[in-house]
């Protein structure tokens, strides 16, 4: 019998070494690259550099050349560092970056970014891997707040609103609470500004009716006062059929100086969204003996997940399917300045969130492989409200004689979720005929026959001690900590009849349930300045996680008796430019563990008990370079190791279920390489040539790594025409090869591919004025 779990598996003394490979060893090899890199004199190649448009300031680079590590960043620190001078790996993509990448989405926006897969699947729409980690482990914000449901909250929206997206790898609970094991994905919107004034416009059309029509402007109403705005449309037909898309989205704030170093900002954000929803395409039963086998069956071999073509376009959910979204933010913004040193800043937010879903989720070929059997009826509401504030104080002063800059603050919020979801759940629906089935011709296909009904009400009080610092020990070594204090305390209410424990469920549905964390995180690292132009750091942080799912929504069997999981990550590396200034890189090795994860029982495959460990390692690089003036290429590539060191998983054999481990094995959507690149060409004056690479390694859509997803490359191309010099028309052709990929996948016995989008091409027009 085939375990697939071998092909993973190490020794464990050389797994030790391995361990060390990527954090260890590449701390010795980046010291002495950098240390070989003289002090250089940094020229200007590319003409006047861009002044940041948003809250930060800095000097960025062009897109798609040198890397953007001088500006300010609001995700790796609260202390107001650069990339460069921050001890982690941070990326940024900025918005005329956006623009030039063609991304219209935040998905499309950090798919791009090193070590990145993602995709919207409904059930899971704001889907992430990074580091190895994914779900939970990941955390999305929204300018610096987490609104604790991020694989959901996470969805893609239109990229208009954003003036750029932040990227911190590694486990950073110390920065923005429980989650972050695997890193951290920072959303930073448009908000008015001082000094900058800018009208925009946009008009974009494109195959499969994408269009698009987007305007913002930030302006000066007077010496104290200035006024930002943006709205944007964005449709689409849908490559799949019965996928339409329609979505508006909106910012308004209003920046006041009230009085000598105190200013105070309003902010407010609007997200609505209505979508057809596609779940996947469902793969056909692989063959054994004169028969089907069904996936999922114990003792497969690997096997690579193929669709048939002639269902690539199919969408077998219901003639009305609902995946809808209404969104607001509010912030208020206050900062005041009392000095050179010293300077405080008060937060208060308020998140509202009304997600409608209403689908058939599973689809799957039945024993003859001729047709589809559809099932997962299922409608639900979920209404989530989030009101916070967060106070925060930062100094810079001189202690011992060493300069030093330190953050504290306090946050505070309640956050509180409602679902009511239909009755019926996992319910057969039909079986249709896999190429003729079209939702249009059905009579009877109502996925919520009892439509929203009362469930759960949960909410999550978390209240947060937080402080940063910076010493320079000396002139080149800085020490940099971080710490996190959390009180969190969950309630769980149940609107339906309750259950007693049982065999099936060990817990049961209580009417109340109410749990409390404390988690502590922290981070300390070095960094060393090799010369003005080069630095290496070493940094261990750790991070708190829950043991699986979302804490809003999870049931009281998976938590009732368990902690937050625990992570730890050791990482090194260095950032640097070379070339004589034309180039900058950044290269970081890293280890994480993850401990405490649930798993079966051993006495009972039923109940779950925290036991399990998960690991990775990997490198990642990111290069930028200017080769000439009107030449530059970026790229970044990812190698990651992620498994689990121990789990263990109910599996049915020969009728009985047993406790089967997938210690070795991948966690699912993980892909152990991938890389993106990017050439940017301005071969006449007014005229620009773009392309673009991405690779992505295979990856499991199973824990017992037997349904395997082919890697897969695909490429862009561009070409803008400046017409006058307020006006830029850009040409647009994604996935020019026209790869039939898969984006993402679910295991279970009826494995589901969510398939990416074909060749498409997109003209849009960009007016300044």
């Amino acid at each position: 019998m085939f375990d697939a779990s071998r092909q993973e598996s190490l020794p464990m003394s050389r797994n030790a070494l391995m361990r060390g490979a990527s954090a260890g060893a590449l701390s010795f090899v980046v010291f002495s690259s950098a240390a070989a890199q003289e002090a250089l004199p940094t020229i200007d190649i590319s003409g006047e550099q861009r002044p940041v448009a948003g809250p930060s300031r800095g000097k960025l680079q062009p897109p798609n050349g040198k890397l953007q590590l001088d500006v300010a960043s609001q995700t790796g620190s609260r202390l107001g560092l650069t990339p460069r001078e921050t001890p982690s790996s941070v990326s940024i993509v900025d918005r005329a970056t956006i623009e030039a990448r063609g991304a219209q989405t935040t998905q499309e926006v950090i798919q791009r970014m090193p070590g990145v897969v993602t995709s919207d699947p409904p059930g899971s729409a704001g889907a992430i891997s990074l580091r190895g980690f994914g779900a939970s482990s990941v955390t999305q914000m929204f300018n610096g707040i987490t609104v604790q449901y991020d694989a959901i909250a996470g969805r893609p929206v239109d990229s208009w609103l954003y003036d750029r997206i932040e990227l911190l790898g590694g486990a950073s609970s110390y920065l923005y609470g429980q989650g972050a094991v695997g890193g951290a994905v920072n959303y930073v919107s448009k908000i008015a500004t001082r000094g900058e004034e800018r009208n925009e416009a946009l008009l974009m059309g494109g195959m499969w009716f994408n269009r698009r029509a987007s305007y913002g402007f930030n302006k000066q109403l007077d010496e104290t006062n200035w006024l930002q705005f943006d709205l944007s449309y964005k449709g689409s037909q849908g490559w799949v059929e019965n996928s339409n898309h329609n979505s508006g989205a909106g910012s308004i704030s209003w920046l006041t100086d009230i009085a000598p170093g105190l200013s105070n900002t309003v902010a407010v954000e609007f997200q609505s969204e209505q979508r057809d929803a596609y779940w996947g395409t469902p793969v056909p039963r692989p063959l054994g003996g004169t028969g089907t086998i069904a996936w999922g069956t114990f003792g497969l071999p690997v096997l690579d997940l193929k669709f048939d073509p002639g269902v690539r376009f199919k969408n077998y959910n219901s003639l009305k399917p609902v995946f809808d979204q209404q969104v607001l933010w509010v912030r208020d913004i206050a900062e005041y300045k009392l000095d050179e040193e010293t300077s405080f800043k008060n937060t208060f937010y308020l998140y509202r969130a009304d997600r409608q879903y209403q689908n058939v989720e599973s689809y799957r070929y039945d024993a003859t492989n001729t047709l589809i059997e559809r099932s997962g009826s299922f409608a639900t509401r979920h209404v989530q409200s989030l009101v916070g504030d967060r106070l925060e104080a930062t100094n810079a002063t001189t202690l011992f004689g060493l300069e030093s800059k330190t953050v504290a603050g306090i946050d505070f919020s309640l956050n509180q979720q409602t679902r009511n979801g239909s009755l019926e759940s996992g319910l057969a629906v039909d079986t249709v005929e896999p190429y003729g089935y079209s939702a249009y011709k059905l009579y009877q296909d109502n996925p919520a026959a009892t439509s929203y009904v009362g469930d759960a009400r949960s909410k999550l009080y978390t209240l947060a001690l937080f402080a940063e610092n910076r010493l320079s020990l000396t002139q080149q070594l800085h020490l940099v900590t971080g710490l996190r204090w959390e009180k969190i305390s969950l309630e769980r209410f149940n609107y339906r009849i309750p259950t007693l424990p049982s065999a099936s469920n060990p817990y049961g549905n209580p009417a109340y349930f109410g749990k409390g964390y404390e988690p502590i995180t922290w981070r300390a690292a070095l960094m060393y300045d090799v010369t003005k132009e080069a630095n290496v750091y070493v940094s261990y942080s750790t991070a708190a996680d829950p043991p699986s799912g979302i804490l809003l929504t999870n049931s009281a069997g998976n938590l009732r008796n368990f902690e937050l999981t625990t992570g730890w990550q050791v990482e090194a590396g260095t950032k640097l430019d070379f070339w004589e200034g034309r180039g900058s890189a950044t290269v970081a090795g890293y280890f994480i563990e993850r401990s405490n994860l649930t798993t079966s029982d051993p006495a009972n495959p039923n109940n779950v008990i925290n036991v399990g460990k998960q690991s990775s390692n990997g490198i990642e690089a990111n290069v930028g370079v200017q080769v000439l003036d009107n030449l530059s290429v970026q790229g970044n590539a990812a190698w990651i190791n992620p498994k689990f060191e121990s789990f263990e998983e109910a599996a049915t054999i020969a009728g009985t279920t047993l406790r089967v481990s997938r210690a070795g094995n991948r966690p699912t959507n993980m892909a152990r390489w991938i890389a993106n690149g990017w050439i940017t060409w301005d071969f006449l004056p007014d005229w620009q040539a773009t392309f673009a690479a991405r690779f992505v390694g295979d990856r499991f859509a199973d824990n017992a790594n037997t349904m395997r997803i082919p890697a897969f490359t695909t490429f862009d191309a561009g070409l803008s025409w400046r017409i006058t010099p307020n006006a830029k028309l850009t040409a647009m052709l994604k996935n020019m090869t026209d790869a039939a990929y898969v984006e993402w996948a679910t295991g279970g016995t009826g494995p589901l591919l969510r398939l990416g989008q074909p060749r498409t091409f997109e003209l849009s027009l960009k007016m300044t004025f």
